[in-house]
């Protein structure tokens, strides 16, 4: 009887905020788990909330928009509660949903694993490109 052949599995190669890879089997044919892929295919911004009142329809500057990635990990916490003060200082969000985007992050916060340290030794050295141009981690097969 011949031995049973071991298929390779590879590593999920979306790369955390603090630099840290997912360690999670992707899904076959992907580059990601399904936790990230399912994350990529629904990315969001927040856009100031009396552009979104009146119904804008002209584009908002880029400096108005504050990118929310998935509060996965406590350097994205840092991230966005960053990006919501400088905002607020700059009068792009009002304080009330500024106020409602801080509570969201406190309780992100306290979500976070306190193990998950900012900026951790074991961190991706290297960094690919996919076809479409957007950074990922290396390609790690596993068995």
């Amino acid at each position: 009887m011949p031995a049973a052949q071991k298929t390779p599995f590879y590593e999920c190669q979306h790369v955390r905020p603090s630099g840290k890879k997912c360690r999670a089997i992707a899904i076959r044919g992907h580059r990601f788990c399904y936790f990230h892929l399912q994350l990529r295919r629904s990315q969001s911004s927040v856009t100031p909330a009396e552009a979104a009142a009146n119904g804008a329809t002209a584009t908002i500057p880029a400096a108005a928009t504050i990118a929310m990635p998935m509060l996965e990990d406590r350097t994205a916490v840092q991230m966005v509660l960053t990006d919501v003060l400088r905002a607020l200082a700059a009068n792009q969000i009002d304080t009330k949903r500024a106020s409602l985007l801080l509570y969201g992050l406190q309780i992100a916060s306290a979500n976070c694993n306190r193990l998950d340290e900012i900026g951790n030794l074991n961190s991706v050295r290297r960094l690919e490109l996919t076809p479409e141009g957007e950074e990922v981690g290396p390609l790690v097969e596993s068995d």
